[in-house]
């Protein structure tokens, strides 16, 4: 069975991000923030439904994501929603910024290793790069006073404590496969969107 490859254009094959690229992966950078906030707010009121947002986010955002990185086709793409996203959703704590980054880079080098031109490569790259959704939990894994009093002060004490019993030595682990999971979804979703959709139209 051949392996499926994206055609680049001579545009395409300039590595460097210009100023259109910029502008596109931090519009769709956007777009992707606002669906994965509409998915927090959505889940979050409820700590179990809290717990499980890596899962829905990474059904729902897939197809943004893959736009983003098959548009831009260069080094960059997913680092800049990486960041906005590590900006975004680490509320300040180191560890949950700097997982949202190396969730990003890993993606780019999984997409590099396709030599940008392996559709194969750039739909895996967002199971891998969807393992962000980790990064806001890290308070809740290795801050948890810091958490409880955030939780708390927004949500009220009800709320912080039914997050916390929740927040068992295993849970880390099952939102590892809960991020894999949703983006794998996503990814098979995505890519019949993409096909059916924008590529038929050209636009891809």
């Amino acid at each position: 069975m051949a392996k499926k490859e994206i055609t680049v254009s001579t545009e395409s094959r300039d590595k460097k991000l210009r100023t259109k690229d910029l502008i596109f992966a931090g519009a769709f950078g956007a777009i992707y923030i606002v669906l994965m906030l509409i998915v927090v707010m959505a889940f979050g009121m409820v700590p179990v439904l809290y717990i499980l947002t890596p899962l829905p986010v990474g059904i729902l955002c897939a197809t943004v994501y893959e736009l983003c990185v098959l548009k831009v086709h260069k080094f960059g793409a997913a680092l800049i929603l990486g960041v906005l996203f590590a900006v975004t959703a680490s509320s300040g704590y180191l560890p949950g910024f700097v997982l949202a980054i190396a969730a990003a880079l890993l993606a780019e080098l999984v997409i590099m290793a396709g030599k940008y031109k392996s559709k194969k490569m750039f739909l895996l790259s967002y199971i891998v790069f969807n393992l962000n959704m980790v990064c806001p939990f890290t308070n809740l894994y290795f801050n948890r006073a810091s958490f409880m009093s955030m939780a708390t002060e927004y949500y009220g004490e009800d709320y912080a404590n039914g997050v916390a019993a929740l927040a068992v030595s295993w849970l880390p682990f099952a939102q590892i496969g809960l991020a894999m999971a949703g983006a794998a979804i996503g990814v098979l979703i995505s890519s019949a969107l993409i096909r059916k959709h924008f590529e038929k139209a050209g636009i891809m």
